[in-house]
C-alpha cells in the first residue's frame, strides 16, 4: 500500500457524555455547520437538512392510541416508530425515519464483539432525528476547509450508534425497490448522515426506497485477536444484521424486500464487495453497486497474524496489557478505555502502508480471501454496476506529501520530485519493481513535464489501490455469465472547493448520485442538474430491473453497453458525453496485475527482512544490492514484457 490519508492528527470529538441512556434519553442534535458539496469537494456549502436538525426533539418513547391511525407510525418487529414528513430540494414531499435501532448499543461487555439485535420496546419511538456517528478520530488537517470537512461526522460520537435510516417517497408505495447506503471512510471514520449523503432527492424523484446504516469503526468496529470477546470484523457483522432488519421489516415502509440494492463507495464499495463473497450475506439482497472499491484493493484486508499483530500495539499504545500468548488480558483492558483514547492512538500501530483496522479472513464472515473466492467463483452471482473516477489518488497523496502537492493552485511536480515521491509513495519496494512503476508512469515524450510528473502519481496510486481493482472485480463477474455495467466518472463540480488540477476526485460522484445538485440553494448550474437526474436514474433503473437502461430506450439517458469479459465496454459519465471505452486503463492495470508480480517473482532473491520498524510485509519487496541484477534485469524486462504483451494481446 502507498499512504494513508493521515496519521492521527487531529482528535476524537467529545461532543457527548459517553455514559450511555436508554431509548427514554433525551436525544439533541448536533447542528451542523453546513456540508461542502460533492464527494471530494464538488459544490457549494450545504445547508444540510435543517428541518430534521432543529433541537427539540426528542427520542423518548410516547404512548397513546392515536397513533394507530397514523401513517408515520410504522410497527417494526421491535416496536412502533414514528417518522417525519418533509420537503425534498424539489418541493416533493417524503417521509423519513430516522435512528432506528437495529441492535443493541455495543458497549460495555459487548465492546468488540458481534452485535446483538435490538431489545423489543412499548410505546412509540420517536424517529425523528439523525442517529449517532460511531466513534472515530475527525480530520483537522485542513482546519476548516469545506474539501475536508465535509467528511466529518455531523452528529454527535457515541459508541451508542447502531442504528438505521429509511426514507420512503409521498405518496407511500407499494414494494418498491430498496437501495441500502453503506458509507465508506477507509473502515477508520464515516457516517450515514453525511449532507451529502441526503437521501430525499433520490427517494422522491426516483420513487425508492432509500436506506442507511450507521456500523462500528475503527478497532471498535474491526480488532482481532481471534477471541469470542475480539472476532474481528463487528462492523461488518453489524451491517450484515442491518441488512436482516431490512429484509424483515422494510415491506412495513413500502419496499420490497426482494429488491434490495446495496450501494456504497470506496470502503464502503468494499463491504459491499464482502457482502457478495460471505455465505452470510448473499442472501439478504439482490444486486450492488460498487463505486471506487472493491475487495481486491490492497488496503482493504489484512491477515489474521498482521490484525494480531496491530490490536496487541493498541493495547500497548493505550498502556494495557499487549502478551500475544495472554489476549484476553488485552481484550479485558481495551474494554476499559475510554473509546476515544482508543481511536486516538490507532495509527501508532503501523507505518504509512494501510488503514490500521480493516476487515480480516475470520472464519466466519470471510472463510478465505477475496482472491480465492473471485479465482473460485464463491461468490453471490448477480447483477453489478461499478466504476471509478478519473482522479483517484489525488486525494490522499495531498494528505501524505503535504508539502509537494500544496491545496493550492498552479502545483507542479519536477522531475527530482516526482523519482523521489515515487521513492516515499513506495518505500519498500526493490530496485527493480520501483524502476518499472517510474517507466510505466513516465511521459515520455515529456519526462521533465512538471504537469505530467504531477500527474503521474496520481495515476500511480489511483490504479494500484482502486481502478485496476475494481476492473478486476468487474472482469471476474462477468467471467462467470454475471450482467455487469461499469463506468468511468469524469465530471468535476464547477464549485469544487478543491485546486483545479486535482481533476474528478475519489468521491465527486456521491453528491450527483444522491441528487444534491437538485437543492437550489447550493449554486449548481442547470446542466449539473440535469446530469445528477441522469446518474440517479441509472442507479435507480439498475435497482430496480438489473439494467441501468430505461425500457423502452429513453432519450434522456444514452445507452448504457454490458461490460463482457471480452468486449471490456465502460460507459464514461460525464457532462454531455456518452463515450463508451474499453478499459479503463487496462494497459496499466496489466502492469499491476500481471507484470509486476511476474517482476518481482522473477528478482525474489533480491529480498531481504523488512527492518523492525517496518510493520508492513503484505506488500513489502526489499532491496539488497547484486552487481550481476543490471544484466539480469535486461534480459528479464524484456522477455516479460513480451510475454505480458503476448498474454493482453490474445
Amino acid at each position: 500500500a502507498f499512504f494513508t490519508p493521515y496519521i492521527g492528527h487531529g482528535e476524537s470529538v467529545r461532543i457527548i457524555d459517553p455514559e450511555l441512556g436508554t431509548l427514554e434519553r433525551e436525544h439533541v442534535v448536533h447542528v451542523s455547520g453546513g456540508g461542502a458539496g460533492g464527494g471530494g469537494g464538488g459544490g457549494g456549502g450545504g445547508s444540510g437538512t435543517p428541518s430534521l436538525r432543529r433541537r427539540g426533539l426528542t427520542r423518548r418513547e410516547s404512548n397513546g392510541d392515536a397513533s394507530d391511525n397514523d401513517p408515520l407510525v410504522v410497527n417494526t418487529d421491535k416496536g412502533r416508530v414514528r417518522g417525519i414528513t418533509v420537503d425534498a430540494p424539489s418541493g416533493k414531499k417524503v417521509d423519513v425515519w430516522l435512528g432506528i435501532p437495529y441492535a443493541q448499543p455495543p458497549v460495555g461487555p459487548l465492546r468488540f464483539r458481534h452485535p446483538r439485535p435490538a431489545e423489543k420496546w412499548s410505546g412509540v419511538l420517536n424517529a425523528t432525528t439523525p442517529p449517532n456517528s460511531c466513534v472515530q478520530i475527525v480530520d483537522t488537517v485542513f482546519g476548516d476547509f469545506p474539501g475536508a470537512t465535509m467528511w466529518n461526522p455531523n452528529t454527535p460520537l457515541s459508541e451508542d450508534c447502531l442504528y438505521i435510516n429509511v426514507v420512503a417517497p409521498r405518496p407511500r408505495p407499494k414494494n418498491a425497490a430498496v437501495m441500502l447506503w453503506i458509507f465508506g471512510g477507509g473502515f477508520y471514520s464515516g457516517t450515514a448522515t453525511l449532507d451529502v449523503y441526503d437521501h430525499r432527492a433520490l427517494a422522491s424523484e426516483e420513487n425508492v426506497i432509500v436506506v442507511s446504516l450507521q456500523y462500528r469503526v475503527a478497532s471498535l468496529g474491526f480488532l482481532f485477536l481471534g477471541t469470542p470477546e475480539a472476532p474481528g470484523n463487528a462492523g461488518l457483522f453489524d451491517q450484515n444484521l442491518a441488512l436482516r432488519w431490512v429484509r424483515d421489516n422494510i415491506h412495513k415502509f413500502g419496499g420490497d424486500p426482494s429488491r434490495v440494492t446495496l450501494f456504497g463507495e470506496s470502503a464502503g464499495a468494499v463491504s459491499v464487495s464482502l457482502h457478495l463473497l460471505s455465505a452470510l450475506s448473499r442472501d439478504l439482497f439482490q444486486r450492488a453497486i460498487l463505486q471506487s472499491g472493491s475487495p481486491t484493493a490492497p488496503w482493504a484486508l489484512v491477515s489474521r497474524e498482521e490484525a494480531t499483530l496491530r490490536a496487541l500495539r493498541l493495547a500497548e499504545a493505550v498502556g494495557c496489557p499487549h502478551d500475544a500468548s495472554k489476549p484476553g488480558d488485552a481484550v479485558e483492558c481495551l474494554r476499559a478505555k475510554d473509546p476515544h483514547v482508543l481511536v486516538d492512538n490507532e495509527w501508532g500501530t503501523l507505518g504509512i502502508c494501510e488503514f490500521p483496522f480493516v476487515p480480516v479472513v475470520d472464519g466466519a464472515f470471510l472463510d478465505e480471501t477475496p482472491q480465492r473466492s473471485l479465482a473460485s467463483g464463491r461468490f453471490k452471482k448477480t447483477e453489478i454496476l461499478t466504476g471509478s473516477n478519473t482522479e483517484e489518488g489525488y486525494y490522499f497523496i495531498i494528505y501524505y506529501l503535504t508539502e509537494l502537492l500544496r491545496k493550492e493552485e498552479g502545483v507542479t511536480v519536477s522531475r527530482e520530485e516526482f523519482l523521489q515521491a515515487v521513492r516515499e509513495l513506495n518505500p519498500y519496494v526493490n530496485g527493480a519493481a520501483r524502476q518499472a512503476i517510474v517507466f510505466e508512469y513516465t511521459d515520455w515524450t515529456e519526462p521533465d513535464n512538471p504537469n505530467s510528473n504531477r500527474d503521474a502519481l496520481d495515476k500511480m496510486v489511483g490504479d494500484y489501490h482502486f481502478t485496476c481493482n475494481v476492473n478486476e472485480f468487474a472482469q471476474r463477474y462477468a467471467e462467470e455469465g454475471n450482467n455487469v455495467y461499469m463506468y468511468l466518472y469524469t465530471h468535476r463540480s464547477k464549485g469544487n472547493p478543491w485546486p483545479r488540477w486535482t481533476g474528478v476526485m475519489h468521491g465527486d460522484e456521491i453528491n450527483y448520485v444522491f441528487g444534491e445538485p437538485l437543492n437550489p440553494t447550493l449554486g449548481y448550474t442547470d446542466d449539473e442538474k440535469g446530469f445528477s437526474r441522469k446518474i440517479m436514474r441509472y442507479w435507480s433503473n439498475f435497482a430496480k430491473t438489473g439494467n441501468p437502461n430505461s425500457s423502452p430506450a429513453s432519450s434522456e439517458i444514452p445507452e448504457w453497453p454490458k461490460h463482457t469479459a471480452q468486449g471490456r465496454h465502460y460507459l464514461e459519465l460525464g457532462m454531455n458525453t456518452s463515450f463508451v471505452g474499453r478499459g479503463p486503463r487496462l494497459r496499466q492495470c496489466a502492469f499491476w496485475k500481471k507484470y509486476l508480480p511476474q517482476l518481482v517473482a522473477a528478482t525474489s532473491n533480491l529480498q531481504v527482512a523488512p527492518p523492525p520498524s517496518a510493520p508492513c510485509e503484505s506488500s513489502a519487496f526489499f532491496y539488497r544490492p547484486n552487481p550481476m541484477v543490471p544484466l539480469l534485469l535486461v534480459a528479464l524486462l524484456s522477455l516479460l514484457s513480451a510475454a505480458a504483451t503476448l498474454h493482453f494481446v490474445q
